[in-house]
């Protein structure tokens, strides 16, 4: 009869360690993009690292900060004195550096009743003109005795 060697036990498995976490997406909002030259604009973003203090800069000028949440998402409105028409770079500093474009951009209206009043004066002028032209025209001329 065969004899049995004796094995010993096999090891217990490794414990397999938890899946990565994926990095928190990094995303900077601004609402509006485009504002005239004194607007109000509110940057919202996320992916700063929680309870970080958030620096909002255009440039070197500060314009707002803000503290992210524990989630790493922020509000906050930014403080914006008159500004020169052209595009910026908002960004804002919290652990990782979030960047958006904003617009300031010249706003001019012309009133819809403005610009019809404008163009039934205009016709009724020109009519009135033509009008008084054709009477005008198709009247005698005196004779001189």
């Amino acid at each position: 009869m065969p004899t049995e060697t004796s094995r010993p036990p096999a090891p217990p498995p490794l414990p397999v360690p938890p899946p990565a976490a994926a990095p928190q997406p990094a995303a900077l909002e601004l609402t509006p993009s485009a504002i005239g030259p004194s607007g109000d604009v509110t940057a919202a973003g996320l992916g700063c690292d929680p309870q970080a203090p958030v620096s909002l800069s255009i440039g070197d000028k500060p314009v707002g900060s803000t503290v992210a949440g524990p989630d790493g998402a922020f509000h906050a409105p930014l403080a914006l004195a008159s500004m020169d028409v052209g595009r910026y770079e908002v960004t804002a500093k919290c652990g990782r550096t979030l960047a958006a474009s904003l617009d300031v951009v010249l706003v001019s209206r012309v009133s819809s009743a403005t610009s019809t009043l404008t163009v039934i004066l205009f016709f009724l002028l020109l009519g009135g003109w033509f009008y008084g032209h054709r009477l005008v025209s198709h009247i005698p001329a005196r004779r001189q005795p």
